[in-house]
């Protein structure tokens, strides 16, 4: 139940106005309509990729949010979860990984070859990456 708010008596209580508040309220609810909308075309944007595309649902979200955020705390999130994949024994299924070794391989070889250079074509840099990848 809400608190009632006490008012000292030199408090003018005048508030907004019926017409004001109407007016917030109708804004509020639009924008809410429109959040709503563009969730949605974002839902039908992202089922049609994966549809087209055989992408894995999850993983193509979880690559989105990884976009969004600024490359440190990008960094942070990827080094950590590839971390505590290893610790949960993700990579111990190997038969799971055949067919992405390749790629694992490549971003190594790309990390070693950088050796105190920036690295490849995505701007990250290569010291990042073979931290990720070290014994």
């Amino acid at each position: 139940m809400a608190k009632k708010q006490k008012l000292d008596a030199g408090d003018a209580v005048e508030g907004v106005s019926a017409v004001d508040l109407k007016r917030v309220i109708t804004e509020i609810n639009r924008q809410k309509e429109l959040a709503s909308e563009y969730s949605g075309h974002a839902g039908k944007a992202t089922a049609s990729a994966v549809e087209r595309y055989g992408l894995d649902r999850q993983a193509l979200s979880f690559t989105r949010k990884l976009a969004g955020m600024e490359t440190a705390k990008r960094q942070s999130t990827i080094r950590s979860a590839i971390d505590y994949f290893d610790k949960m024994g993700f990579f111990d299924d190997i038969d799971l990984f055949d067919d992405v070794i390749g790629t694992m391989e490549r971003i190594v070889q790309r990390a070693r070859s950088a050796e105190g250079k920036t690295a490849d074509a995505s701007g990250a840099d290569g010291n990042v990456v073979r931290a990720m990848f070290a014994n």
